[in-house]
């Protein structure tokens, strides 16, 4: 059960200095076809945070066409992670028992700068709650089942309504969306994981969706694999996913084009389509992965929601399929 105090550092047991305490915020202007990102990652036995923010406009596919991003590594890490300001501008605060979240950001270079406001529609899903995920059982190990590393320690996720506005390079945009949130602790060593896609398909305060697939490489791109967890909120009530079969084409490594088919554990199914308006590769906030990072307008009958998946690849393991070297290695 995630409760407020879950906004704060859960490293007092642990002296690892691998410990990390992640927040990762994702936003739209679908009208503009804008994708943007607040990620923050704290070191708290270590003493030194990441503050990233991330911006672009349609489909790049390579970093430089990113219109903004301020990635500075080594922050002091602040006092208390549920009400922080970063040195580089970047502003968190969370509270109604970490349904709702303040993020504001002013750059230092005036170029961009953001003030969101992002109320859940539901209470955070704990991944590791057997009583909130069922898929918990169908695997022999923490990592397995939450498909990282990182999210050992905790990890927990919801949509919610993010409204605001965004500045960039002197233009203001209105942002209102339903999208992602998550939170997780623990041992993370930044290092080649399993490849995940984390998924969200936001429909309003009455329906949403969330799922963590694994990624299976293909000679040229990527297919989603396996579901490790998800979850459906219908009218505030949340219940686990128990199936999930997403397919769909990429460019390259963007997603393009995504269907999903969704059943819960309590019997009820969902299918939907998703066709790319934004995409970029990230990889400011880890030198040991790329994000491909795709902003999608999703459809369900007459229902549309404009929102993110991201696919989490190591850079080694992409290496290895598609280096000069690494191509064909299958040690």
């Amino acid at each position: 059960m995630i409760d407020i105090k879950d906004l704060d550092y859960h490293h007092q047991h642990c002296d690892d200095p691998t410990w990390a305490e992640t927040y990762f915020l994702i936003f739209s202007c679908p009208e503009a076809a804008i994708s943007g990102n607040a990620y923050i990652l704290s070191r708290p036995n270590v003493g030194v945070t990441l503050g990233s923010v991330y911006v672009h406009q349609g489909i790049c596919h390579n970093t430089w066409e990113a219109d903004y991003s301020d990635a500075p590594m080594h922050l002091p890490t602040p006092e208390k992670f549920s009400d922080f300001t970063l040195d580089n501008g970047l502003s968190l605060m969370g509270s109604n028992n970490a349904r709702d979240y303040h993020l504001r950001y002013d750059g230092r270079d005036g170029l961009c700068k953001f003030d969101l406001n992002f109320k859940g529609v539901m209470d955070p899903f704990d991944a590791l709650d057997p009583q909130h995920n069922p898929m918990l059982k169908s695997f022999d190990s923490l990592e397995d089942a939450t498909g990282a590393d990182g999210w050992t320690g905790g990890h927990y996720d919801l949509v919610g309504h993010v409204t605001g506005e965004l500045e960039l390079y002197g233009k203001k945009y209105k942002i209102d969306c339903y999208d992602g949130l998550d939170r997780s602790w623990g041992p993370r060593l930044e290092w080649n994981g399993s490849p995940v896609s984390w998924i969200h398909m936001g429909f309003g305060d009455d329906l949403a969706f969330h799922l963590v697939m694994t990624l299976k490489m293909t000679p040229k791109s990527y297919e989603s694999n396996e579901l490790r967890f998800g979850y459906v909120t219908v009218d505030g009530e949340t219940s686990g996913v128990v199936a999930a079969e997403v397919t769909g084409q990429n460019s390259g490594m963007l997603g393009t084009y995504r269907e999903v088919k969704i059943r819960d554990a309590k019997g009820r199914e969902w299918s939907m389509f998703g066709t790319a308006i934004a995409a970029a590769p990230w990889h400011t906030a880890y030198g040991s992965f790329i994000s491909f990072q795709t902003l999608y307008r999703w459809t369900m009958g007459d229902r549309t929601a404009y929102s993110h998946t991201t696919e989490v690849i190591g850079q080694t393991t992409l290496g290895k399929h598609f280096s000069r070297l690494g191509k064909g290695y299958d040690k």
